[in-house]
């Protein structure tokens, strides 16, 4: 055990001393599997409090880092070099359009695979452009320990987190007076497949989602409810790790008529420490909800206007072609609440321009990227993206590492300074949707985010049309929802 643990120390020394957070990431990536083993180790030593805390170790570093210090990119004076390959990237994508936009049998020769090279090159370039142009300093907030952890937890409240590893998962469950660490086997391939099968057939809407679905409760949650560790428990807040990101906790069946989600209010944290971090108190309900007319959602202008009449005059509503980016960068800091009914879009060659789809002017080509919300200054109690979505093609899991687009756009919005992310774990449906919403946000004068969003998809489910979870199993509460 010593070994391991002078090995994290050495890691951890030598991640300080590198300077670019591109690089930070990808060095604690490729030495994951010593925290995780640690982990392991800690757990069959029967040791659950040191489990926890290197469990923290690995993902708080990573997690507090995001939060730190940002320079900008006009003091580091990349501005220019960025503003040319934005402007390269945004034209060779419209020339990418132009091609597929004609019939296969007009284009121009090779025109399109000579377009995306370049495109695929010029988004490489911008991405390494960006890390290159970030220098990240830590506010300095420490690991937390459990004792920190339950003096946080009320004593209705427990969490839960998760460590993935090659041959198993390791579960700690920690409440305001113990702390529980379970080993459960299951190689991190079958956890992968599970998922993503659990989400092909959540998506076309069939039946047997549930077999799937029973099997992942067996492992995930069967663990600790044994011995009656839940008891009297009413919240969970799940730590999860790589693919659990992607797994709706909510709609794992209890039996066959009920799912967790309608015994437990569930929150997703990216860490433990997300419980220490500054919670601000908010005097007003200020809103602020966008629906570009580019998302083509036809239900999305009618969404934004009935929960912007539910705020009253505190309210701002944004439709259609003055629902723009630059709009939104302009005034979003000035809201209590961000409500946007749009999509999203992934870029796998560069993760950092993943962006939101809002309308383009003259400034911009509409698309807010990640690296962009990462420097916005917010003050939001509560950021709903109600349509963005999460569509993941097959053997996703396996081909793409944890930390992607789902998780990278709620982290850059925490980290923008909001205290909470309601976003989607698939594409949605327009019409359940708008209904989902107008339900939570009735549910939220009442209540805090987590238990609104907790009431709204209890009361989607119990309308016989929509009760497949395909309709209200999407969204989860991402933060310290309050």
């Amino acid at each position: 055990m010593s070994s391991y643990k002078d090995a994290v120390r050495i890691i951890e020394e030598t991640r300080s001393a590198i300077a670019e957070e591109q690089y930070q990431a990808g060095y604690i990536e490729d030495r994951y599997q010593v925290y995780v083993a640690l982990v392991e180790l800690l757990l069959k030593l029967h040791k659950p409090d040191d489990a926890f805390f290197y469990s923290e170790k690995l993902r708080s570093r990573s997690y507090l880092d995001r939060l730190g210090q940002r320079a900008s990119i006009d003091e580091l004076g990349k501005e220019s070099q960025i503003r040319e390959l934005a402007e390269r990237i945004r034209k060779l994508r419209l020339a990418l359009e132009k091609e597929y936009a004609v019939q296969k049998n007009e284009r121009r020769g090779n025109a399109v695979e000579v377009f995306s090279a370049e495109l695929a090159q010029a988004e490489r370039d911008y991405e390494a452009l960006l890390s290159n142009s970030v220098v990240v300093t830590s506010r300095g907030t420490g690991v937390l320990s459990v004792p920190d952890v339950q003096q946080r937890l009320p004593r209705d409240t427990a969490l839960v987190e998760y460590v993935v590893g090659r041959q198993m998962v390791s579960i700690l469950l920690i409440t305001s007076s113990s702390v529980v660490g379970t080993p459960t086997q299951i190689k991190s391939e079958s956890l992968s497949s599970r998922t993503e099968l659990l989400r092909a057939l959540i998506l076309e809407k069939r039946p047997e989602w549930i077999i799937p679905a029973r099997g992942l409760r067996k492992v995930l949650v069967d663990p600790i409810q044994s011995g009656g560790n839940l008891y009297s428990i009413r919240r969970l807040l799940i730590v999860p790790d790589g693919v659990l990101n992607y797994v709706p906790f909510a709609a794992l069946p209890v039996d066959n008529n009920r799912v967790l989600g309608q015994d437990f209010i569930i929150t997703y944290l990216p860490a433990a420490a997300a419980l220490a971090q500054h919670t601000e108190t908010y005097s007003g309900g200020s809103l602020l909800a966008m629906a570009p007319s580019g998302a083509q959602l036809p239900n999305a202008p009618l969404e934004v206007r009935d929960i912007g009449r539910i705020f009253g005059s505190k309210s701002r509503v944004v439709v259609g072609k003055a629902a723009t980016k630059t709009l939104f960068k302009q005034i979003a800091g000035d809201y209590d609440y961000l409500h946007l009914a749009t999509h999203s879009s992934l870029n796998r060659n560069a993760p950092s321009l993943s962006a939101i789809e809002l309308e383009p002017d003259r400034e911009s080509d509409g698309r807010l990227e990640l690296y962009e919300i990462a420097g916005m200054k917010l003050h939001a109690r509560l950021i709903t993206l109600s349509a963005c979505e999460t569509a993941l093609g097959k053997g996703y899991f396996r081909e793409t590492p944890a930390g992607d687009e789902f998780v990278g756009l709620t982290r850059a919005f925490l980290g923008a300074g909001g205290q909470s992310v309601l976003a989607s774990l698939w594409a949605v449906n327009d019409e359940s949707t708008r209904l989902l919403m107008l339900s939570f946000y009735r549910n939220l004068r009442k209540s805090d985010a987590a238990e609104a969003l907790a009431t709204a998809q209890r009361e989607l489910r119990a309308n016989a049309r929509f009760q497949h979870p395909y309709y209200w199993a999407p969204f989860v509460m991402v933060g310290a929802a309050n």
